[in-house]
């Protein structure tokens, strides 16, 4: 039998500010597969809301409080007992930044209204 503990935020030494992203969708990138660790673009957040650009696509998201608290908690590297497994909490999420929508695109100021369709 494996004996789990599970150190409270306060006596944690990892301890960390985390922020909850909802994305309705999947990012993929031609130049490199992995992409657990390519910088995507700015996030900007807010008391209500968030913006993130990506390129010349941005998406706004909105701040939504959870149903129910989410605590993340990080293994420990050492065991102190022989048959125990020891987590700190990180942090516990209260909120989440919802991005429901589809990217708009972005373009520039100067370049708007020179394409005329039709007549």
């Amino acid at each position: 039998m494996v004996h789990v503990v599970i150190h409270s935020q306060q006596n944690s030494n990892y301890t960390q500010d985390l922020v909850y992203l909802d994305f309705q969708g999947s990012f993929e990138s031609a130049e490199n597969p992995d992409v657990s660790n390519l910088e995507i673009g700015d996030l900007t957040l807010t008391e209500t809301g968030a913006t993130l650009i990506i390129g010349h696509h941005k998406l706004v998201g909105k701040k939504v409080k959870l149903a129910k608290p989410f605590a993340v908690i990080h293994k420990q590297k050492e065991e102190t007992m022989d048959d125990a497994v020891c987590y700190d909490v990180v942090t516990i999420l209260k909120e989440k930044y919802v991005f429901p929508t589809r990217p708009g695109l972005i373009v520039q100021e100067s370049l708007r209204g020179l394409t005329k369709i039709g007549k």
